[in-house]
């Protein structure tokens, strides 16, 4: 579609943009590049160079979809591994100043299981942006000492 007026073509791309990146593939692409372009930045943390291709990502994502549907007939698959609720695509709005507008806590999201090891097959999730968020660093080693911090507890509070 050729532009005579740069400012128009401008306007179109952007536009453009905001829905591809508002739609399934476009937002799953982008979660999906995030994961290949953090290891890259020059900072001072420790950089998980992932052991999968994107490719890779992508059937992960399309198995778990599949995987939700048969666990879920009635959904769409399209469900968070921890939470089993619905994560949607939704674009984070801008105020225009260039920056973006609060994070979406039921957008689509991965994760790695195990925060101490990359992004390979047997370590990614789909989950939503809340429950990522919610699990934070820690390790399945500390949800093992949390379940057994909380069994203790309650054998406390039986015996007084």
């Amino acid at each position: 579609m050729p532009f005579k007026d740069p400012i128009q073509r401008k306007t179109y791309m952007q536009e453009y943009n905001r829905k591809y990146v508002s739609s399934e593939r476009g937002k799953i692409i982008e979660v999906i590049n995030g994961i290949f372009l953090r290891f890259k930045k020059n900072d001072n943390r420790k950089k998980w160079i992932p052991e999968i291709d994107k490719k890779g990502v992508w059937l992960i994502v399309m198995n778990h979809i599949c995987r939700m549907k048969e666990q879920f007939p009635g959904s769409d698959g399209r469900l968070c591994f921890f939470c089993k609720k619905p994560w949607t695509y939704i674009r984070r709005p801008s105020n225009g100043t260039g920056k973006k507008g609060p994070v979406v806590l039921t957008n689509f999201s991965l994760d790695r299981l195990d925060c101490t090891k990359t992004y390979k097959k047997d370590n990614i999730v789909c989950c939503c942006v809340g429950c990522n968020d919610r699990k934070g660093s820690s390790t399945p080693k500390d949800w093992r000492i949390y379940i057994e911090a909380e069994k203790e507890l309650k054998r406390i509070n039986e015996v007084e």
